[in-house]
């Protein structure tokens, strides 16, 4: 039988031992004398013998497992943070599940109802647009009240008592906004497609905040992905902009696109300032000037997080923030 799996009932057989003192053996059991759990261990290795993970992580209460729970791996962001996740725990004995919610609520609760049950032992999140919009945050309590380690990054929720790794989207914004208004540039307009998103909300909000401190109007331009590029058309037929603040890489490529189709040039007549990954910015004629979030450093941090949580079995609530930084290229 060597050089095939075999069951435990199988190895047993085998051996001439109970399923138990095999079970014992292979868990290094005081139990049993070190001859016999020498024997078992090695009958074990001949007969590729493999226990079933799930099995054993309903039994003992941990499976070296953890859900990363994402709306999408399309969005460059999430593509990156996954990255960054998934260097982190290669380095460890964990093990991770990529569940995607496509932004649905109903698909998000699904997803934990399915994996809090002995599955896994803890989640790394990105919240959904559509909880974020309806605000039930119900199957985030459950799971934490069921003792799961809970980590959320970039979309997080306040309410939720759980480990956090953000951005500073506030000051990020309302830094940008301030570079354009010293280089003389007045009137910034913002266009955005995540303004449901609590990410979205702070970063127009830093960039409010900067306008009004230099006495000047704010004006915000909130679309879906598919009419943005029509939304920015139409303001720029008829009003004065000379500079756009794009919020999102659908934003970013809209607003491109709106100032190319009207005649005016970047960043001469219009500056751009948006948020693209690194590699699609070097691509855009002309390069993006943008707001980096370093993706990769958040996805490697709230996977650090979770593994401290899981080793340490600390109750402790850690919140990171990690600083974006402003990359000046062409556009601006």
């Amino acid at each position: 039988m060597a050089g095939s799996n075999i069951t435990l009932k199988q190895l047993s057989s085998i051996l001439g031992v109970s399923i138990s003192t095999i079970s014992k053996a292979l868990n290094d059991s005081h139990e049993i004398s070190d001859a016999t759990k020498k024997r078992i261990v090695e009958s074990a290795k001949l007969h590729n013998y493999q226990p079933n993970k799930i099995a054993v992580g309903l039994k003992s209460g941990k499976t070296n497992t953890i859900a990363v729970v994402i709306p999408s791996v399309q969005n460059s962001f999430f593509a990156r943070a996954l990255y960054g996740i998934e260097s982190m725990i290669s380095d460890t004995n964990y093990n991770i599940i990529v569940c995607l919610t496509k932004e649905s609520h109903a698909k998000e609760v699904e997803t934990f109802n399915m994996l809090s049950n002995g599955v896994v032992d803890g989640f790394i999140v990105a919240v959904s647009e559509e909880t974020q919009s309806l605000q039930d945050y119900d199957h985030f309590y459950n799971v934490i009240e069921n003792g799961k380690s809970v980590v959320m990054f970039d979309r997080v929720i306040e309410a939720v008592d759980c480990g956090k790794v953000t951005t500073n989207d506030f000051t990020a914004l309302s830094e940008a906004t301030q570079k354009l208004i010293e280089s003389d540039r007045k009137q910034i307009i913002l266009l955005s497609t995540i303004h449901k998103l609590n990410v979205g909300k702070q970063r127009a909000q830093g960039y409010v905040r900067a306008m009004e401190a230099s006495g000047l109007t704010p004006v915000l331009l909130e679309s879906t992905d598919k009419l943005a590029g029509s939304v920015m058309a139409d303001y720029l037929k008829s009003n004065p902009v000379d500079a756009i603040m794009a919020l999102d890489t659908d934003a970013s490529l809209a607003a491109l696109k709106a100032v190319k189709l009207s005649g005016k040039k970047i960043p001469q007549d219009i500056a751009v300032i948006g948020y693209v990954s690194e590699r699609m910015a070097h691509n855009l004629t002309p390069e993006l000037t943008t707001i980096n979030q370093h993706s990769y450093t958040i996805g490697n941090s709230a996977a650090t997080m979770m593994v401290e949580s899981l080793r340490t079995k600390s109750s402790e609530v850690k919140q990171v923030v990690i600083s974006s930084t402003l990359s000046v290229r062409d556009s601006s």
